[in-house]
């Protein structure tokens, strides 16, 4: 898990090395252990000479800032070269390289270290991009082909790992971070005001854009083309086609079998690692469960470092949870507990390290347990992230089946959902749920209160008119690829990144993805449970008391008591005050959000998760710098 900075630039263009340099350490936290700077000059044979320059002949530079996870040794540095003809830097973890290098061995590729970095290399000498769709694993690469004269950037299946792409007057640079580009000649960071819009009236913001007018993603799943002569990008293209997965699993008992040995499998190729590897543990069933899975794979006989966010006294919180399944296996666990003075003296901080705004105080929760996990000395965690999308189990997916029956016309098996959650064995959660869906169904139907100042463009599709036209399986994609998944990675990248330590998501295999995108929708739930599978997969393994666990937090903290208690001085200091937001957003709609918070005291979460947006959009408009 590592840093990347590079810059292809035309002949002539301005730019001094120096400036990739800069790029490489601006983002040093990623990477503490080794960095690597090279750059490539093109000469008059039609060759490239591989240098350190003095001046500015340059057209290719590649830095790189590295977290040593797999080969501690100096073999594993990058920028990493293959045949004289292959460059690489690389941010990311292929679990599979054990295999795949075996298959290359007997194809007669040559290795001189144990890294999973040489591996891609000789993967893409052998196959060219057709390697990617080979890879189990996360990433964002840039990779050089010196003969062909192009660059290959790659994402992997889900953007698990990050990779932005701006271009300038003659030249084109890529980075692990937002951040990174503020030391590139033209660069200059400016609002997108669409994203800006929708993440203010919606919480949401599209993957296919960045806060950062002209700064773009590179789309999970793609490889993308660079001519290194003309600078000239070809289109992204996809390497993963999950649309083209049909339901073949109609047995809710197959199913769980199916899905209980698949995590198992991914659960031991994500240990692999040369350092010790421990496990965010919040209480609740996606990560209890790989906890309960280590502890029965590992053969090492180590005891599982566990890290846990904890609130004493809140309803919120999940410590019951967690002793339960620590009761179960070999564990040394850690706590922290987040607080409101914590958040607003590490906000600025935090906010840069983010790049871009945060939904909620959740995000500050996940970024204390990774600095306690530093803290620890464990610098690679397993972490449940991606369990509710492959699976479909947020409370909003059930209602939106339970829809699906309904026009359908299937009234006996909508039925079976409704009256059997308030049978014995069922899940009542389920008919509580239906005013909160109503009530959230509602907000985000209902016209923003927020006023902005500035022009958005048009009038784009909400999350939820978009996900409420799809069927079942294009919704549960919409999910993984769209709704959910690419923020809350973003963010878990940032938290984990920020304080060196690598996140690892098992429930994010995509042979994993792929097979549960082979179960039909009515395998998931059952009675009012969600997660079906899950749950009877794993029954074995799973502490009764997490196995049928009704309440879903995840490493929540209590943000309506704190914006309503400890954080309401700062809050109303920050309303009173000359701020960039309210060139924005007018200033009297973030008073009458925060009036009704307080009024309400946090019973009502929708104005607390508005009041909260402003506020951090605020702080980061400030800490950037940011103009419109």
């Amino acid at each position: 898990m590592c840093g990347i900075a590079s810059i292809f630039k035309l002949a002539g263009t301005p730019c001094a090395a120096r400036v990739v340099e800069k790029m490489r350490d601006e983002v040093a936290h990623r990477g503490p252990n080794d960095r690597g700077l090279m750059f490539f000059t093109p000469t008059n044979g039609g060759r490239w000479a591989a240098d350190l320059p003095t001046d500015m002949s340059w057209t290719v530079g590649l830095g790189h800032r590295r977290l040593s996870i797999i080969d501690l040794s100096s073999a594993g540095h990058q920028p990493m070269s293959y045949r004289n003809r292959y460059w690489i830097v690389y941010n990311g973890e292929l679990y599979n390289y054990v295999e795949l290098r075996q298959e290359l061995q007997h194809l007669g590729h040559g290795f001189r270290s144990s890294s999973d970095t040489e591996v891609i290399l000789a993967a893409y000498a052998e196959w060219g991009p057709q390697c990617f769709s080979r890879f189990r694993g996360m990433w964002g690469l840039a990779l050089l082909d010196l003969e062909r004269r192009e660059a290959i950037l790659c994402r992997d299946r889900v953007g698990m790992k990050p990779l932005y792409v701006w271009q300038g007057e003659g030249l084109l640079a890529v980075a692990s971070e937002i951040k990174q580009f503020r030391h590139v000649p033209g660069f200059r960071a400016r609002l997108d005001s669409a994203t800006g819009a929708e993440f203010l009236q919606t919480g949401y913001e599209s993957p296919l854009r960045t806060f950062f007018a002209d700064v773009r993603p590179l789309l999970a799943g793609t490889w993308q083309r660079i001519a290194l002569d003309t600078l000239k990008a070809a289109e992204p293209e996809s390497f993963w086609h999950p649309e083209r997965i049909r339901a073949s699993v109609f047995d809710s008992r197959e199913a769980g079998g199916l899905f209980g040995e698949k995590l198992k499998e991914c659960v031991r190729i994500h240990l692999r690692s040369d350092v010790p590897v421990g496990c965010a543990l919040s209480g609740g069933l996606d990560s209890s469960s790989l906890a309960a899975l280590v502890n029965a794979v590992d053969a090492s006989g180590d005891p599982l470092h566990t890290f846990t966010s904890t609130f004493p006294g809140e309803a919120i919180d999940e410590r019951e949870f967690v002793d339960a399944v620590l009761a179960g296996i070999k564990a040394v666990p850690h706590f922290v507990t987040p607080d409101p003075a914590g958040f607003l003296e590490d906000l600025n901080k935090f906010i840069w390290i983010h790049d871009e705004p945060v939904g909620s105080l959740s995000m500050y929760a996940g970024y204390c347990v990774a600095r306690k996990t530093r803290e620890a000395g464990v610098p690679v965690t397993l972490n449940g992230q991606g369990g509710d999308e492959v699976l479909s189990g947020y409370w909003q997916c059930y209602f939106m089946h339970l829809r699906e029956l309904a026009r359908k016309g299937r009234v006996f098996p909508l039925l079976g959902h409704v009256a059997g959650a308030l049978l014995g064995g069922g899940n009542p959660g389920l008919v509580g749920q239906v005013p909160i869906m109503w009530r959230r169904y509602r907000a985000r139907t209902t016209p923003s209160s927020i006023r902005l100042r500035y022009p958005s463009e048009g009038d784009s599709p909400t999350p939820l008119r978009e996900i409420m036209n799809l069927d079942g399986q294009a919704r549960r994609l919409y999910d993984i690829r769209s709704m959910f998944l690419p923020r809350l990675l973003k963010w878990e990248d940032r938290n984990s990144m920020a304080f060196s330590v690598e996140g690892r998501y098992p429930f994010l295999d995509h042979e994993l993805i792929e097979l549960c995108l082979s179960f039909a929708p009515e395998t998931l739930y059952w009675r009012g449970w969600t997660k079906w599978p899950l749950r009877t997969g794993l029954r074995d393994e799973l502490p009764y008391t997490i196995r049928w666990r009704r309440s879903k937090f995840g490493f929540v903290t209590p943000q309506a008591k704190w914006l309503v208690g400890p954080l309401r001085p700062e809050l109303e200091r920050w309303l009173k005050g000359d701020r960039p937001v309210w060139a924005f957003v007018a200033r009297e709609d973030a008073r009458r959000l925060a009036e009704q918070t307080w009024r309400l005291q946090g019973r009502r979460e929708e104005p607390g998760q508005m009041l909260f947006r402003l506020f951090v959009f605020d702080r980061w408009l400030e800490v950037f710098g940011l103009v419109h």
